[in-house]
């Protein structure tokens, strides 16, 4: 019996209120059954490990309760201690009846410092290659293709605190009436995110890295690398993992023979933005269209939208790449808005992507925006933007046990509860909140090692 029909059936024939053997019979606890049964979510868990010698507290101890922050939204470790002495809270992690407290704040700090990233990626990692297996993937989304955005992202920054890993660069701010010159420090990242039509998950991601740090790829002239160097690297990596990957969606920053080269080398089809008129590949076609009116009009009812679509033959003009392209333009018109507010879209396309009609094709590059939205809720509801520890390691580390939180919560969401959505109403923000406040309300009521139930 599937975990949302089991739960349906005890709410028929149980009491109003969860025996004692039940508390805990919720979302929560249904989350984290999911994760155990689907995932192998415990021993992936119990596999990460750390460098300190003899710790009083594992480092898949400490693991554990930083992925629940995550998955809880709790958006500090100081408003994280209190907790790791709450009965209910120790039942979550798997701790025995014994245990009266977990450990300090500075301890998962500490943890966190000398612990194995390659051991959490490989939480991760393994969690999208499990759904890959149970074939959640196979179906594939415009051209039976699967997709994968990738973008740059910066989470933390700061006037004042800093560390080995930061990345450093001059802004103006106004102080005291003047504009001054100050230091800003922060970290960024690449990241790749899981496209298609239903949900958007991690795949992996990669730190832009200053220059005095072993593989940094970073000019001559320049402090520290650009994001292409560490798309690049995460770019590779990705395939490695996850062969079945067939397209890579990004800006116009990856709009280069550079990226393309690498992509082909990898057997990645590619739908970028174009932007630059007055370049390659733009420039040629635009003189192909030149005044001609649109070789192709659809208007979507569903959208409120009237797409007018410009498509080139197969092109070989841009030097630094080796290879077929497309160039896609698209004007977007609302149904109901004026013709002057059009949105136009432009989109260099190669690979297996080269098969896609245009309209598919803008779909896709008009998807990528997904992953901004992305980084916005990472932001606004997952605190990733307020500095846990002060470390460049312990971030990284801390942001991959975040990403499998947010991963097992997309996968439950959308595959097992799959009416949850649909039954509290079209914004996919507050669909996901209320689910965590749920989850909050179910904390308190588990009498019993959580991991010990099914």
């Amino acid at each position: 019996m599937g975990l949302v029909a089991e739960v349906a059936a005890s709410q028929v024939t149980g009491p109003a209120v969860p025996e004692a053997g039940r508390l805990g019979a919720g979302r929560l606890r249904q989350l984290v059954a999911y994760g155990r049964k689907v995932f192998d979510l415990r021993q992936h868990l119990r596999r990460v490990k750390d460098s300190r010698r003899k710790p009083k507290t594992e480092a898949s101890s400490v693991a554990t309760a930083v992925f629940f922050t995550g998955l809880l939204r709790i958006r500090s470790f100081n408003a994280l201690e209190p907790r790791l002495s709450e009965r209910s809270f120790l039942r979550l992690l798997g701790q025995g009846e014994d245990v009266e407290s977990l450990c300090s704040a500075d301890t998962l700090g500490r943890s966190l410092r000398a612990m194995s990233f390659e051991s959490v990626r490989a939480m991760y990692v393994g969690m999208v290659s499990q759904a890959e297996r149970n074939k959640v993937f196979r179906e594939g989304w415009h051209g039976v293709l699967r997709y994968f955005a990738i973008d740059g992202w910066e989470p933390i920054s700061s006037f004042k605190q800093h560390c080995g890993c930061c990345l450093e660069r001059q802004v103006t701010k106004e102080v005291r009436g003047k504009k001054v010159q100050l230091t800003q420090y922060y970290h960024a990242y690449v990241v790749a995110l899981f496209l298609d039509d239903r949900f958007n998950v991690v795949l992996d991601f990669e730190p832009l890295l200053p220059k005095d740090v072993a593989g940094c790829e970073a000019k001559p002239e320049s402090k520290h690398e650009g994001e292409l160097p560490a798309a690049l690297r995460l770019m590779r990596r990705v395939k490695a993992s996850f062969g079945w990957l067939d397209v890579v969606v990004a800006d116009a920053l990856y709009a280069n023979g550079p990226f393309l080269t690498v992509a082909k080398k990898l057997k990645l089809g590619a739908v970028l933005i174009a932007k630059k008129e007055g370049e390659q590949p733009l420039k040629g076609a635009y003189r192909i269209w030149g005044q001609s009116p649109p070789q192709k009009v659809i208007i979507d009812r569903e959208k409120h939208e009237r797409l007018e679509l410009w498509d080139t033959p197969r092109l070989e003009t841009l030097d630094s790449y080796d290879g077929e392209f497309r160039v896609v333009r698209a004007h977007v018109y609302g149904l109901n808005k004026p013709e002057q507010e059009r949105h136009t879209w432009c989109a260099l396309v190669t690979g297996s992507a080269l098969r896609l009609t245009p309209e598919q094709i803008i779909a896709v590059a008009r998807r990528r925006w997904q992953i901004e939205n992305t980084f916005h809720q990472w932001t606004t509801h997952w605190y990733f933007d307020h500095v846990f520890v002060l470390d460049g390691h312990a971030i990284r580390t801390l942001f991959g046990l975040f990403f499998a939180a947010y991963n097992l919560l997309t996968f439950f969401l959308y595959l097992q509860l799959k009416s949850y959505g649909r039954d509290r109403g079209k914004d996919v923000t507050k669909t996901i909140s209320r689910f965590i406040d749920e989850c909050r309300d179910d904390l308190p009521l588990l009498s019993e090692p959580i991991w010990d139930t099914s």
